[in-house]
């Protein structure tokens, strides 16, 4: 009884926490060209910094920041969603990784689309190839994350 009640309140933060993430990458597409610059630009002086740190921050520019930004959103909404695959079938969550990256795919291509309508903002296929990408690889971790904790599950 109490492993069903844990189960459901992981589920229910997993399917939280996913529709936050792309609520968030969505968010952010609606920013002005202005805005979105300038929260570039703060992000990339802290990274640079970070950077700076170990003689690595001359390669950073605004372009590369952004595009990691990219990624690295995507690459959370990748881990969710198949976070939530798994929810579905905690034996066999891989069978539903095609859905996982249909999802993904249909999130960036939303997340482009926005764009086309914000002030000083376009909306890339170069971006969606990055945020699928991001996908893919959340995706892959989460999925060898799980097959880890089944292979100890296993063991014991």
């Amino acid at each position: 009884m109490e492993k069903d009640r844990a189960s459901k309140r992981f589920t229910a933060v997993i399917f939280s926490l996913t529709a936050a993430m792309m609520l968030f990458a969505w968010i952010h597409s609606c920013f002005p060209a202005d805005l979105s610059s300038r929260e570039s630009e703060g992000v990339m002086m802290l990274v640079y910094k970070l950077f700076a740190l170990f003689g690595a921050g001359q390669a950073l520019t605004q372009h590369l920041i952004r595009k990691l930004a990219h990624f690295t959103e995507f690459f959370a909404v990748g881990a969710l969603q198949f976070g939530c695959a798994y929810c579905f079938d905690r034996r066999r969550p891989w069978r539903f990784g095609v859905y996982v990256l249909s999802a993904g795919l249909m999130t960036a291509v939303i997340d482009e689309t926005i764009q086309l309508f914000v002030e000083g903002r376009a909306g890339m296929i170069a971006d969606v190839w990055i945020d699928l990408a991001g996908v893919c690889c959340g995706a892959a971790l989460m999925l060898g994350c799980i097959a880890l904790r089944m292979k100890r599950k296993g063991r014991k």
